[in-house]
């Protein structure tokens, strides 16, 4: 464009454009090596073994499903109930990876992920999905569940990493959310497990072996302290599992592994259920409620 006075011309420059934001870099992935150190409930200090697969890939993901439930976590698919809630609905906390999640969804089970901000729900989709399994994923923000009253029929809650012991508010939204003889599965870390018992029994251990770190972060838990914080559910069950021969002094390693777990387990598994009557009484204060206004 031009426009001129006698001799003198005048030209419009170039029309400014505005400078559009960067878009945000994506957040890195994980380690995957603490990834599947967490998957394996192993110690951080195991070595990684040899990769010949690319982390976070399809076939990476297969390996770390086929290791998590073999040798010592033979246990997780009957603790777990894999294939026993077909066509139920079910609440997934602190998923991990998905593996477990995923391993629902194929037998049929409707699956909701919640994911608290420093889990990677892109990842779990990304695994959902090149395995042709569909699945509901919300983000947490907080111990409340964002869910209707009694919306699920079982809910499971490894909490095994979780920075903090079990939220009093985070179980009464776990009461809330499942329905009236609904089922909760926990994974807690074991008080007297192989470190603790190590320390009692062999008290001079560190002179000729330096005993594995814990495999989980959380702190933890006695069978009595967690019949205790979930009191207002019912038929509380509580089985110790998962031990590593690595993790056991020497002469300890001669004993039956499947016999040492249930003395000096790592994880504490929680089975309860909410009493049918809760939906009773929740009915009668809703009764009363109507004819007290």
């Amino acid at each position: 464009m031009e426009s001129g006075t006698g001799n003198l011309k005048l030209f419009a420059g170039p029309p400014e454009t505005a400078e559009l934001p960067a878009p945000p870099s994506p957040a890195p992935l994980p380690d995957p090596h603490v990834a599947a150190t967490r998957e394996l409930i192993r110690p951080p200090a195991v070595r990684p073994g040899r990769r010949d697969c690319e982390p976070y890939s399809a076939a990476w993901f297969d390996e770390l499903e086929q290791k998590r439930y073999q040798r010592h976590g033979r246990w997780l698919p009957k603790a777990l109930e894999f294939g026993r809630h077909p066509g139920e609905s079910l609440l997934v906390l602190g998923c991990g990876l998905g593996i477990d999640a995923a391993a629902y969804a194929r037998t049929g089970t409707s699956v909701t992920v919640a994911t608290a901000p420093d889990e990677r729900p892109d990842l779990i989709r990304e695994n959902f999905d090149r395995n042709g399994l569909t699945g509901e994923f919300v983000a947490l923000a907080g111990p409340r569940l964002p869910f209707a009253d009694g919306a699920f029929d079982v809910v499971t809650w490894n909490a095994l990493y979780d920075a903090a012991e079990p939220n009093p508010l985070r179980i009464d939204e776990l009461f809330r959310v499942l329905k009236p003889g609904g089922k909760l599965i926990g994974l807690f870390p074991a008080h007297y497990d192989t470190a603790f018992w190590q320390s009692v029994l062999l008290p001079l251990q560190w002179l000729y072996w330096r005993r594995p770190a814990d495999p989980t972060t959380a702190p933890k838990a006695t069978a009595r302290e967690l019949v205790r914080l979930f009191r207002q559910f019912g038929e509380h069950r509580v089985s110790k599992r998962h031990l590593r021969r690595g993790e056991l002094p020497y002469v300890w390693r001669l004993l039956p592994l499947v016999l040492l777990e249930r003395i000096m387990g790592r994880v504490l598994v929680l089975k309860a259920k909410k009493p049918i009557l809760a939906a009773r009484l929740h009915a009668a204060q809703i009764d009363i409620g109507r004819v007290a206004a």
